[in-house]
């Protein structure tokens, strides 16, 4: 077998790939899973078997031998990684350059004595090599079985740590390092401890390493090791905050387990400063399999919500609990009744929990609590790549219980909710609208038209409503359609003729009245005021009107013909369409630079009542949306409809 892997060894080396044909190999190697076979190709499996003849035949080949100095020892790695081709197979290439680290790592420390204290503690911090990360991962996994002393162990740790350290969330180094540390307190319990002797008294220490130590410890020895070391240590409020860090990382809670943490919560959670790391333990209880302790966790987070620091604690960490939905809603909830509860500053917290409980009556209760907390105030946008992971059908109806809601914030809330979910294409409902009751048909196209730039955006949606059993919901749709023609003209019989069939009479007949209407209202509104001089601005600014077009015209006519000269783009706008790869740009002239395309500009329509007293528009707007409506208003409504 050795001369096989020797052979396949030699082979490796001098094709200098990783990966293989099945009849380059012999078959003894697939039937020993040395190597296996994926999409008609061989790669490596089992590398811990084959680096130590790799390893061999190389310092065979190239006259390399282990070196007392490990930094020797990494030239070798990086030679050994640079002899092979990555781009083959990347992923079987790195799992390859982890194994060749480990493999010289437990070769320097058990044939050498290498501690790695004098090679980590002479990096230099402003200029730390690439291959730190390597050995950093290596060395972590290695950590329970290399042969080092407690003040080596925490001599690279420290270093590491220092070494590795990030701004980022998670620092996935880091991590790396504290569970090597976990291991080696877990599998070699009187080493661990004195770890933990040891790092209690070291000022510098991070405070991750020693609660590493601690979730090792305990893991391992669980209530020996509370009784006999883990308590004396509390009582005499050392580092207590690591120790409650530490034990809230543990897994397999047990109820021995539960009812410990209990009693630590109940005797520190008053006390501000130890608040995050007590609270800690709670998360911990709600993970454990005792479900009889988890109503006491969720009453722990409703009693401490009140304070802003540790609400955004609680919501950052319940977000990532499963199941037990109707007393998340209520933390959530009691967190947004709080007086310092701000949009601009715990909305986003609220998104990241909502796309943790992607169901519609958790959306329902934070849309609606804020509302009823903040009225008349935009967030939705915050949540608009949410909306589309909900169910639609389940979206439309609250949709649609909102914009025919009689309380004005709720309606506020849902054109809101309407204008995010239109804002690419116009949002038709899943739902049928007709089968709702006619005077909720009524209500719908009031909210939907009361407030809007682009008609298609709105219009569209409620066309429906020209098929509707009520003659009055048919006939009021009209109406408002008609009015809403006098601020947007040709952009309503648009919107009616690109979405009807107008081989429908009644549909080609509504049209052809919507024309009528815009020609009969601009005959009487606008073109008898460009008949008299005084009400035309080019009569009462004329001079400052022409002298500015002189200018203008004069500037960009000047800039187009130079630019109609030198080949450019404007030349051939008139006759061609122009694609433009990703990254892709313009230039004005043959002799110009390279523009990349990076901005794009785009226009709304404004309403035409919205130009000739803007104020008394927002003013008359703004005081409808929020108006409330009640039953009175719709009285005259309701007995026509009854009579209908």
């Amino acid at each position: 077998m050795k001369e096989i892997i020797n052979t396949f060894v030699d082979f490796a080396l001098e094709q200098k790939k990783l990966q293989f044909s099945p009849n380059d190999l012999d078959a003894v190697l697939i039937k020993e899973n040395i190597v296996k076979q994926e999409n008609n190709l061989l790669s490596i499996s089992n590398y811990e078997i084959l680096i130590p003849y790799l390893f061999g035949r190389y310092q065979d080949k190239y006259g390399f031998q282990m070196s007392d100095s490990f930094e020797k020892n990494i030239e070798f790695i990086i030679n050994i990684l640079q002899h092979f081709d990555h781009t083959e197979n990347f992923h079987n290439f790195l799992i390859f350059e982890k194994e060749v680290w480990k493999f010289i790592i437990r070769k320097a420390n058990s044939n050498h004595n290498e501690s790695f204290n004098t090679f980590l503690e002479a990096i230099d911090s402003e200029n730390i090599p690439e291959y730190i990360n390597n050995f950093s991962e290596a060395y972590s996994s290695l950590l329970p079985e290399l042969n080092l002393t407690v003040d080596q162990i925490l001599a690279n740790t420290i270093c590491l740590v220092e070494i590795t350290k990030s701004d980022t969330e998670y620092n996935f180094n880091l991590g790396l390092i504290l569970s090597g540390i976990r291991e080696k307190s877990y599998s070699d319990y009187d080493f661990g401890i004195e770890l933990l002797k040891k790092s209690v008294d070291l000022e510098d220490i991070n405070d991750n390493i020693l609660s590493a130590i601690v979730t090792g410890l305990y893991e391992s020895k669980n209530i020996v090791f509370y009784n006999d070391i883990l308590n004396e240590l509390i009582e005499k409020d050392l580092k207590l905050n690591v120790i409650f860090f530490g034990l809230s990382k543990i897994s397999n809670i047990q109820n021995r387990d539960c009812d410990i943490f209990i009693q630590i919560v109940e005797k520190y959670i008053g006390s501000y400063l130890y608040k995050t790391s007590v609270l800690a333990l709670v998360f911990t209880i709600l993970r454990s399999n005792e479900e009889k302790y988890h109503a006491y966790c969720f009453q722990k987070f409703l009693n401490e919500i009140d304070n802003e620091n540790t609400a955004q604690y609680i919501l950052g960490n319940l977000m990532l609990v499963k199941e037990y939905y109707p007393q998340k809603i209520e933390v959530v909830i009691k967190f947004i009744r709080q007086p310092y509860f701000s949009i601009e500053k715990h909305i986003r917290l609220l998104n990241g929990f909502l796309w943790h409980v992607r169901k519609i009556c958790f959306f329902k209760n934070v849309v609606l609590n804020i509302t009823d907390k903040k009225p008349f105030k935009s967030f939705i946008k915050s949540f608009q790549s949410y909306l589309f992971t909900l169910d639609k059908s389940d979206l439309d109806s609250f949709l649609i219980d909102l914009l025919t809601n009689n309380t004005a914030s709720k309606r506020f809330l849902g054109v809101e909710i309407f204008h995010f979910l239109s804002d690419r294409v116009p949002y038709i409902f899943t739902l049928n609208i007709l089968e709702l009751s006619p005077l909720s048909q009524y209500k719908l196209w009031m909210s939907l038209t009361d407030d809007f730039n682009d008609p298609s955006q709105r219009i569209v949606p409620l066309l429906p409503l020209l098929d509707s059993s009520s003659e009055l919901i048919r006939e009021s749709f009209i109406c408002k359609l008609e009015e809403i023609s006098e601020d947007y003209g040709g952009h309503v019989p648009q919107a009616l003729e690109n979405n009807l069939d107008l081989q429908n009479p009644f549909y080609k007949n509504t049209l052809e009245r919507i024309k009528v209407y815009i020609s009969e209202y601009h005959k009487k509104n606008t073109e008898l005021k460009n008949s008299i001089k005084e009400f035309n601005p080019y009569n009462t600014n004329y001079k400052l009107i022409r002298s500015f077009n002189d200018s203008f015209h004069k500037s960009m006519g000047k800039s187009i013909n130079k630019d109609l000269e030198n080949d450019s783009l404007l030349s051939i706008l008139g006759g061609n369409t122009i694609q433009l790869a990703k990254g892709g740009g313009f230039r004005m002239g043959a002799d110009q630079p390279i523009s990349e395309l990076s901005t794009f500009g785009s226009s709304f329509t404004m309403p035409r009542s919205y130009f000739i007293n803007y104020n008394k528009y927002e003013i008359e707007k703004g005081l409808y949306r929020k108006k409330d409506w009640s039953d009175e208003d719709f009285a005259q409504i309701i007995k026509t409809l009854e009579n209908e």
